[in-house]
């Protein structure tokens, strides 16, 4: 994966990893649909995007492609991997982060009066080699006091076999997509990364069902190793300090975002969280429309990575975009 990730990385034998595209880069999202070759107008998304552009911010609009998950592609390359982090669930409205269930909380947190809001995750994810579907699997692991175990133990797996059709993807190794989960759910997911973060890439992913019922769950997570299908599971300690537990933390979105990308402006409707994370979240569960967003504002590297996903009816196509808008500063 190259020095773009971590230096002591092990490497997919068969991919190689371009350089990391810098802020002029243009960013590229491929859309699967079979009745359309091309991906809709974006106008919904525009109201998210107001506002001039700042100086110092290269914001860029992607552009539509269409092809079946190339094993050897950029955007294979910069998806596949196994990635650590944690996650947590927030309530849509009010963005009041759930604690975990007490008979999973270690006695020494209940005796300390600590609430425990985040989970330790591992997510393996890979194209499919026959290229139609983006294969993602969530692990999450029961929580424990320090570094008790050399290795983390499994509380429930999650496996998530996304179609190319359902799918939008960016070359940098973000997506979105509309889908049916494992148990026949219909959800939205996205997708978003920060390639260039050191020590290794950061992406932040969320998932909600379609109706827009029940909570917003969201990842934050960094670039381990090479993908192996959980063939090894992250310690107990597993991680980098930049994708730590992040739930239990104030939300920060609005300062962080304005610092990092200050022609933004934040949608009305936006859900602040801790970490520079931000969602907005809509859904009619009578004709089956939604739109959502995910926003990712990281600091140090001054990058706000935004992917909005909406449809007008259950019946209608989606639409969807990305944004990776970068301070040159």
């Amino acid at each position: 994966m190259g020095a773009s990730r971590l230096a002591s990385s092990r490497r997919l034998a068969s991919v190689s990893r371009p350089a990391t595209p810098d802020s002029r880069d243009r960013v590229v999202v491929m859309s699967f649909h079979r009745a359309r070759a091309t991906m809709p107008s974006f106008p919904t998304h525009s109201s998210f995007l107001r506002g001039r552009r700042a100086r110092g911010v290269d914001a860029k609009r992607a552009s539509p492609n269409t092809r079946a998950l190339d094993q050897t592609s950029t955007f294979a390359d910069a998806v596949a991997g196994e990635w650590i982090g944690h996650c947590a669930s927030f309530d849509p409205r009010t963005g009041d982060a759930s604690s975990l269930p007490s008979h999973l909380v270690p006695d020494a947190f209940r005796e300390w009066g600590m609430e425990i809001k985040d989970w330790q995750s591992q997510c393996s994810t890979t194209p499919r080699a026959d290229g139609n579907a983006l294969y993602v699997k969530d692990a999450r692991f029961v929580p424990v006091v320090g570094c008790e175990a050399d290795a983390s133990t499994v509380e429930s797996y999650e496996r998530d076999d996304i179609v190319v059709d359902d799918a939008s993807i960016e070359e940098g190794g973000g997506y979105s997509a509309c889908y049916e989960d494992e148990k026949g759910t219909e959800t939205v997911t996205h997708c978003v990364v920060v390639p260039n973060a050191t020590p290794a890439p950061i992406r932040v992913r969320m998932k909600h069902r379609a109706d827009g019922f029940g909570v917003v769950r969201i990842w934050r997570e960094s670039f381990d190793e090479p993908f192996s299908d959980g063939g090894s599971l992250a310690s107990s300690c597993g991680g980098n300090s930049a994708t730590a537990k992040f739930a239990e933390y104030p939300p920060d979105a609005v300062d962080v975002v304005a610092r990092v990308d200050a022609a933004f402006t934040l949608p009305t409707d936006a859900v602040a969280l801790p970490a520079g994370i931000w969602f907005t979240l809509t859904a009619n569960d009578t004709d089956g429309s939604y739109a959502s967003t995910l926003g990712y504002a990281h600091e140090a590297t001054g990058t706000h990575v935004v992917s909005f996903r909406a449809r007008a009816s259950a019946s209608a196509e989606s639409t969807a975009s990305f944004e990776r808008r970068v301070s040159n500063v």
